[in-house]
Parts: structure tokens; C-alpha cells; sequence
């Protein structure tokens, strides 16, 4: 019998949001050293894994390969300053604190309440201790260290307890024995997560974290021992677990050949598509380049534009740095834009200066180059030759080198249109100019390798927006389709395979990019119908 079906096909867009109230974790199993597992984890999700909990603890042990028994890298590195912090992981930025006169004396890294006073003691110290569970704390009258009690309090109640006011203290001190030091959760450690988070759980082994020089500065998990910490040298290399969600895909860059204002612009990009073009790579300008009309040779805006907050951030594009970092005393002194290292310290300088310079290589890490030119010339060359200037996690990196060297810390008052905290850059050499006041937008130029230039933002020219157009909407097609005999075209596994071919013809005529191709079922759930002829 012939006939002829007709099927109505769903051409769409495919979009895909999620949201959760922990964070996704990702087990990595290739091999690097910690700075390398740190750069592949923000440039693929968000940062090497913070830890806030023993959920997470739990959560990080079960994504680890079965087989694999030995330390997997997390995010916390060794930072400069030992700063006091509480056991379950609380922030103690302007917290309470009860210390006894004299207190703290740099008598040990744990406290212990005694009277109602605070005291700092050595960890090792057995003494009894408390711990909480709910609103109630309880006394417990067996002597261990500090981590051991932490432990304990871990398995059998919740934690150590927090203590954030004077009524906390005072009922703490009520179900104390008078005359002894009872171990509190407080505790003082220098250690910090790679993304800067504030809280400051820690699961370590026991006897870590180890004072003594050349013990290690970053910190791996370990499957085989009930999932707890230790430091290891920054350069072993193991597997590692990043945190967040896949970075967005590559940007969709839209060349906008008519000549607006850069607010026009802006408004324009956000009503038809995402916003004015944002840039985080290399790969990124080469596909801004290629996407300007060929026949156009000048500039075009993008989506960056001055602020007037000033912030030392680094050229690989990671956010601005913590005030805990590592200048020199009485640095930055206002001498310059650009930070050179010496001696595991940082000073600022003026850009223009000439000196070596140390770049970081995804494959190889730290690349020190004895070539004295400036720091836009030393970004140029680390960018063509390796990943960028090097991001310095830690002094100890760079403490062997005796000449000063450029690093990728420099001063920035720019931000993207969308407000995308990254901090990729990629000046023309004499750029950005503080003399140019009222220039406060960058476009870009298809000659001189797409780098770009800031101009006043009153000037009219043509822009890059990114995202899909939302102009264009859903498209339903009609399919009229013949077959001899028995036709058998509800079968899914043939849809699947006819979806397959138009999707291939589609491509080989340019029309269709990441767009989805899906049936329209109709009334019964198929998707074809039969129309017999007369």
C-alpha cells in the first residue's frame, strides 16, 4: 500500500539549568602537581575542592575511583598567616573571643578554657574535653590531644563546640571541673582554600599538619585512611577533584556591523542576545578576530569597560587577590602597575621596566626566563610560548632565584559589561593610559593581533555581542516522507536514525550549528500519522 506521513519536526535550542545547595565535585584522574591541578580546575569548573563538612568529606571519599588508595589533591595550600579559627569551620573574622590575661602567648596552636579563660597550649597536650551536639555541650572526661578529641566529638556528637558570646562561655563553664584545661574547638592554623573561601573545616590526619620546614604545603586526601588530610610537596603529582560547574562552552560571538555609542551597544547586546562580547582567553580574541567582516579594519567595542575600584589581579585571568598575600613591608608603595618577585616577596613597579620573568606552563609548570623585557612584553611571550605570567600560590616557588622577576600580578580598574569576575586582559602596548581619563571603553582591532585599545565611550562604531540570538525562535517543520509496503516509521530506533540524517544534511549546508533536533509526537504520542490516498 502506498501512502504518505506526514511528521512534524521540533527544530530548538537546548538549554539545561541546574542548582544545588552543595557543591558538585569532580574526581580528576590524571596526574599533576597541585599549581597544575589548580590551573586545569579553574579553567574547566570553578577551583580545586573546598571542603566545609564531614557531608562533604563523605561526599569527595565516594567519587574517588575504588581502585585508587592514594592521596588525591584538594584546595588547601599552606597560606603566610596562622590565623585562629573554630572546628566546624566557622568564620572568625570579628568573632568573640575570651582570652585570660597574657593570652595568647605562643604557648601552642590549641585552646583550652580554664575558669572560664581561654588559653592557647600545645595540641599534643592530653587534657579532657567538650563537645556539642544540637544546643547541648557535654563534658568529656577522657584525656586526649586536641585532635583526637576533635575525632571523637566528629563520630559520637557533632563537633567541638563554637563559642560566640560571653553566654556561651559562661554556660560552657558551668559543666566544667574546676582546676582543669578543657580543649574548646578553637584552634590556629595557616592554612587556606585556593577560591579564598572563609570557612576553615579541616579533617586532618593524625600528626598533620607538621611544622618542620620542607613538609609540604599542599594537602591531599586519602581514600585509605578514613578519607583524612595530609601536606605533601606542591610538586608530587596525583589525581585531584575540582568543585563547581563545567565553565560555560565558548562564547557565541555575534559581529554587529552598525555603529552605536558604547551604551547603545550595550543595551542593544542585552535585549537581542547575551551582552557585549566578554574575553577569557587566547582562544577566545583568535575567535573574535575571525568573526569581524573581513572587509572591516577597525575598531569594534567589547564588553569592557573602567570602574573606578583599583585591584591587583593576575593575568591568567583568576580573580583579585586576598589581602593576605605576600608583598614586601611597606609595599606596594605606588613606584608602578606591575609586580615583580624577589626573594618570595612581592613590589610593585612600573611595567616599563626590563627584567626576566617567570612564566607557568599547563604541562610543565614554573618557567623562569632570563631575558629582560618588559611585563606586557614578558605577558606576550608567556602567552605565545607557555599558559601565561605565573600566578604565585606560595613564596617558596621563587625563593632559589636571585634576580627580581615578573610575575603576573598587576593593577586593574576594568570590568566586564556582565561583571564576569575574570580578569583576562590583552592591551595594545601602550595601553591602558591613565592619561585618557574619559576613554573608560576598550574596543578591539582585527590588525595588531585583535589586542585592544580604550576609547571614549561616546564613539560610535560597530560591536561584538555574545550568546544565542533571541530573535531567532523555535522552528517547526513539516516533513512529508513516502514509503512502499509496511511502513514502519514509529519505530524509535528509525526516527533516531532519520533525526541522525537530517541533522548531517542540515550541517553540510550550513544551517544548523548546536541546535537540537527532536519529533513532535501528536495525539497518542506518535509521531507520524498516514494520509491514504483516494
Amino acid at each position: 500500500m502506498d501512502g504518505s506521513l506526514l511528521v512534524p519536526l521540533l527544530l530548538s535550542g537546548l538549554f539545561w539549568s541546574s542548582s544545588a545547595l552543595s557543591r558538585q565535585y569532580h574526581y580528576i584522574n590524571v596526574r599533576m602537581s597541585w599549581p597544575e591541578a589548580q590551573s586545569y580546575c579553574r579553567e574547566r569548573f570553578t577551583d580545586l575542592a573546598t571542603v566545609d563538612s564531614m557531608d562533604d568529606v563523605n561526599r569527595l571519599v565516594n567519587i574517588v575511583d575504588a581502585g585508587y588508595n592514594g592521596s588525591v589533591w584538594i584546595g588547601l595550600k599552606r597560606g603566610t598567616q596562622k590565623r585562629w579559627r573554630w572546628s566546624n569551620g566557622e568564620n572568625t573574622a570579628s568573632q568573640y573571643y575570651n582570652w585570660a590575661s597574657g593570652q595568647p602567648n605562643e604557648d601552642g596552636d590549641c585552646v583550652a578554657i580554664y575558669y572560664g579563660s581561654w588559653h592557647d597550649t600545645a595540641c599534643s597536650y592530653s587534657r579532657y574535653f567538650t563537645c556539642y551536639i544540637g544546643s547541648t555541650t557535654y563534658l568529656i572526661r577522657s584525656a586526649k590531644t586536641w585532635s583526637d578529641a576533635q575525632s571523637h566529638c566528629r563520630q559520637h556528637y557533632t563537633d567541638l563546640p563554637t563559642i560566640h558570646n560571653s553566654a556561651e562561655n559562661n554556660q560552657i563553664n558551668r559543666i566544667l571541673l574546676s582546676g582543669y584545661y578543657i580543649w574548646i574547638g578553637l584552634s590556629r592554623d595557616s592554612w587556606e582554600w585556593s577560591d579564598k573561601w572563609s570557612l576553615s573545616f579541616r579533617h586532618w590526619v593524625a600528626g598533620q599538619p607538621s611544622g618542620s620546614s620542607g613538609s609540604g604545603n599542599c594537602v591531599g586526601m586519602s581514600r585509605a585512611n578514613s578519607s583524612r588530610w595530609a601536606q605533601y610537596s606542591c610538586d608530587l603529582e596525583s589525581p585531584f577533584i575540582c568543585h563547581g560547574g563545567p565553565r560555560p562552552s565558548a562564547p557565541m560571538y555575534q559581529f554587529m556591523n552598525q555603529s552605536m555609542t558604547w551604551l547603545d551597544a550595550q543595551i542593544y547586546c542585552r535585549a537581542r542576545f547575551t551582552d557585549l562580547a566578554t574575553v577569557m582567553t587566547m582562544n577566545d580574541v583568535r575567535r573574535l578576530v575571525n568573526t569581524v567582516d573581513l572587509g572591516y579594519n577597525g575598531s569594534v567595542w567589547i564588553g569592557l569597560h573602567a570602574v573606578g575600584v583599583r585591584r591587583w589581579v593576575w593575568s591568567m585571568g583568576a580573580g583579585a587577590i586576598s589581602q593576605d598575600s605576600m608583598w614586601h613591608p611597606g609595599e606596594p608603595s605606588g613606584d608602578g602597575e606591575c609586580v615583580r618577585s624577589f626573594n618570595g616577596s612581592w613590589y610593585d613597579e612600573s611595567c616599563s621596566t626590563v627584567q626576566p620573568f617567570v612564566c607557568f606552563n599547563d604541562s610543565t609548570g614554573f618557567v623562569i626566563s632570563e631575558t629582560a623585557i618588559t611585563w606586557t612584553d614578558a605577558q606576550s611571550y608567556c602567552r605565545q610560548h607557555h599558559s601565561d605570567l605565573a600566578s604565585i600560590s606560595s613564596p617558596e616557588k621563587l625563593l632559589g632565584n636571585e634576580s627580581s622577576l615578573w610575575i603576573g600580578l598587576f593593577l586593574d580598574s576594568w570590568e566586564w559589561s556582565n561583571q564576569w569576575s575574570h580578569f583576562f586582559r590583552y592591551w595594545r602596548a601602550d595601553q591602558p593610559s591613565l592619561s585618557s581619563a574619559s576613554s573608560n571603553c576598550a574596543g578591539m582591532t582585527r590588525f595588531d593581533s585583535g589586542k585592544w585599545a580604550q576609547y571614549s565611550c561616546d564613539l560610535q562604531q560597530p560591536f561584538m555581542c555574545h550568546g544565542d540570538d533571541k530573535l531567532i525562535k523555535k522552528q517547526i517543520v513539516k516533513l512529508k516522507l513516502s514509503c512502499t509496503g509496511k511502513c514502519t516509521l514509529n519505530d524509535p530506533s528509525l526516527q533516531t536514525a532519520i533525526l541522525n540524517e537530517i541533522s548531517k544534511k542540515l550541517k553540510s549546508m550550513g544551517l544548523e550549528s548546536d541546535r537540537k533536533l527532536s519529533w513532535r509526537k501528536g495525539q497518542g504520542g506518535e509521531v507520524f500519522h498516514q494520509e491514504r490516498k483516494p
